[in-house]
């Protein structure tokens, strides 16, 4: 059993390692709407990390906030300069319910805002911990 230690320091440096040791976190919350003012009440806020890996992201909720996390729901962000997407913004609004063959559900938003390498949306931590994200209609 003198190996259960051991293995118990290699995951945690491990997990310290994947989990940004050292690095400050802040907390980033939010709100995404229209130009009119109404929320997006679906979908996630998604943060690109490094190129092509999303590492970072939250719930929208039905009154348009949201909070960011990594690690846990809320934990937020290092510092840094990040390009942000929407992802989901339709497909949540079905989920749970029945779907109709070949049923095509209308966009939400602009298809522009679900890619971050055509969204326009950068944030700049901890610079900017309140985002306030406003999108189009298709």
């Amino acid at each position: 059993m003198r190996s259960a230690p051991r293995i118990f320091l290699c995951l945690s440096l491990a997990m310290l390692t994947l989990g940004g040791c050292g690095d400050k976190r802040y907390p980033i919350k939010g709100r995404v709407h229209f130009p009119d003012g109404s929320p997006l009440k679906v979908g996630r806020v998604c943060v690109v990390i490094e190129p092509g890996k999303t590492g970072a992201w939250g719930y929208i909720g039905e009154d348009g906030t949201f909070t960011l996390g990594s690690n846990t729901p809320d934990d937020g962000l290092p510092a840094g300069t990040y390009r942000v997407y929407i992802m989901d913004p339709e497909d949540s609004r079905m989920m749970g319910k029945p779907r109709k063959a070949n049923e095509v559900i209308p966009p939400l938003i602009h298809p522009r805002f679900t890619s971050p390498e055509t969204s326009g949306l950068t944030f700049e931590v901890p610079k900017q911990t309140e985002w306030d994200i406003v999108v189009q209609k298709p």
